[in-house]
């Protein structure tokens, strides 16, 4: 009896490996309205992901952008891939919402017995109970993805396929020492909305030098909220890559010329004196003065910038 339940019990395990070992191939592509689509080959077969970024030219006709191979180990894949066969569709499957931008994803399946299927989803909402097991597939999928990729260029364009499905503040950490982070998605609005940068900003430590590599990922109106509120400040906080902030040093400096040519024209003062950049200005005049005064390679830092900055920071 011992050994019929030891022999019941291999052929079900043998037969549950099988059916949870099917997949041969998986394409995931990402695709949104006037964006570059991605795409990401999973070869279970000889643990291989290739992720391509390319933009649509016609219905079968695609400009390559980037092409990057990345191999992967079974610890590695074996969440996302217990995942993904627990949502192996029979046939052809939509599941979307109406809207203009027809933003989403879709999933080729690749049986080893040579048959396919797919998962096809357009404009999901991301709250919704509707979709809960397709996007908990997508987020096993970027966890898998992320411990894969590590070069700079592929994390780019892997951070652009993931911003849609993240809700969070979009940094990562990026070394200790220095302490460096990197905002690797786009932050709209300003300081005055509801936000969690600046909670974040301010739980930064004080003591020592910090860089934040912003990648042109912040609004203008944050830009200037960040000149105002650190930079203009003297803080330890080191902000990499503000490209906009050359255009609020053109528009100071502009305004300081027009006062000065408008010093006796009533109107036109008041006028200038109605604009955002007077405001700025009138507020934090002292430190603006001395901040115009700096060389433009100074005030538009890259991040090889800002560690030179922290090597030397007391």
């Amino acid at each position: 009896m011992k050994k019929l339940f030891i022999f019941f019990f291999i052929l079900f395990n043998s037969i549950l490996n099988a059916q949870n070992d099917i997949l041969e191939k998986v394409i995931i592509e990402f695709n949104y309205f006037k964006y570059p689509d991605t795409e990401y080959q999973i070869d279970f077969k000889n643990n291989e992901v290739k992720c391509i970024m390319k933009y649509k030219i016609s219905d079968n006709s695609y400009h390559i952008i980037s092409d990057k191979t990345y191999k992967f180990n079974n610890e590695q894949f074996i969440k996302f891939k217990g995942e993904i066969n627990l949502n192996i569709p029979d046939s052809i499957i939509h599941k979307s919402e109406q809207a203009m931008d027809g933003g989403g994803f879709s999933i080729n399946f690749f049986n080893k017995n040579g048959t396919t299927s797919k998962l096809i989803t357009r404009n999901i909402n991301l709250q919704s109970k509707k979709y809960h097991s397709e996007l908990k597939l997508i987020d096993s999928f970027f966890e898998f993805i992320y411990s894969v990729v590590k070069d700079n260029e592929g994390l780019k364009i892997l951070d652009k396929s993931y911003r849609p499905y993240f809700s969070g503040l979009p940094i990562r950490k990026i070394s200790e020492n220095p302490l460096e982070y990197k905002i690797w998605g786009g932050i709209s609005g300003n300081a005055t909305w509801k936000n969690e940068l600046i909670p974040f900003l301010e739980n930064l430590p004080k003591e020592t030098c910090v860089i934040i590599d912003c990648d042109n990922q912040l609004s203008y109106a944050w830009q200037e909220d960040i000149l105002k509120l650190y930079i203009l400040k003297n803080s330890n906080i080191q902000f990499a890559n503000m490209d906009w902030l050359k255009y609020t040093r053109e528009n100071l400096i502009e305004l300081k010329e027009k006062l000065i040519k408008n010093e006796k024209n009533e109107i036109e003062l008041v006028k200038l004196k109605n604009t955002k950049t007077y405001n700025m200005y009138i507020n934090n005049k002292s430190e603006i003065e001395k901040w115009l005064k700096l060389p433009k390679k100074s005030i538009i830092k890259t991040t090889e910038q800002c560690r030179k900055i922290c090597e030397n920071y007391n």
